[in-house]
């Protein structure tokens, strides 16, 4: 297994992988390489070069504007030098998020009343339609938020997800909360959901929520 680490700021040193050792060891078994980079214009290229199959989504616009390296990552898993799996993330408030997404995606929004002070939105994860069921996905979402958590020093993981997919991001993912966020009309919410996907949630946990569950989340790398 190879590490790849190509960004600015942070880095999946010796030190890293020891404390996450159950999470890379199961990288490790699957054969697989892991990239840390900074290279969000890359990462556009890569999802929208898929067929709908493969990657049905718009691509996120929160990862379209300049990100600041340090505010920001890139994740690629690898089959040798083939990318096989995606995530991103950057640091956000939830306020902004959601003042952002208003402009971009017209529809009726619900209160959200979390504070957030140093958090992390992240999004674009993709696995390749050959390689699904494996945990893969799964796997880079936890390395990502240890990431967030760790290594950028976020005190909370965000994201959105279509109504559907509530369960797998409370019981697969980790995260510890999951609340309706908004009704899209036209739907195709980057990221997150096609044109038929018309309601949306928000999904979040804290760095101590996780940290208290990783006796949990570690059971799920076997």
């Amino acid at each position: 297994m190879a590490i790849i680490n190509n960004h600015q700021f942070y880095f999946l040193d010796s030190n890293f992988q020891t404390k996450n050792k159950e999470l890379f060891s199961f990288f490790y078994n699957q054969g697989l390489n892991l990239e840390i980079n900074q290279d969000f214009a890359g990462l556009k290229d890569l999802l929208t070069s898929k067929d709908k199959e493969d990657y049905p989504y718009d691509f996120d616009p929160a990862f379209e504007t300049d990100i600041d390296n340090a505010n920001g990552f890139v994740l690629y898993l690898k089959l040798g030098d083939n990318v096989v799996a995606t995530y991103a993330a950057q640091k956000m408030k939830i306020e902004t998020f959601v003042s952002e997404m208003k402009k971009k995606f017209l529809g009726t929004y619900e209160n959200i009343n979390v504070d957030s002070v140093v958090s992390a939105y992240s999004s674009c994860q993709w696995v390749s339609k050959n390689h699904r069921g494996k945990k893969w996905g799964r796997i880079l979402d936890h390395l990502k938020k240890h990431i967030c958590f760790d290594l950028m020093k976020c005190n909370m993981n965000f994201a959105i997800h279509k109504e559907s997919l509530k369960d797998y991001h409370i019981n697969h993912l980790g995260y510890s909360n999951s609340d309706k966020l908004a009704t899209i009309p036209n739907g195709d919410v980057g990221g997150a959901g096609e044109s038929i996907d018309k309601v949306y949630f928000i999904t979040y946990t804290t760095d101590i929520e996780w940290n208290n569950k990783q006796s949990e989340v570690k059971s799920l790398y076997s």
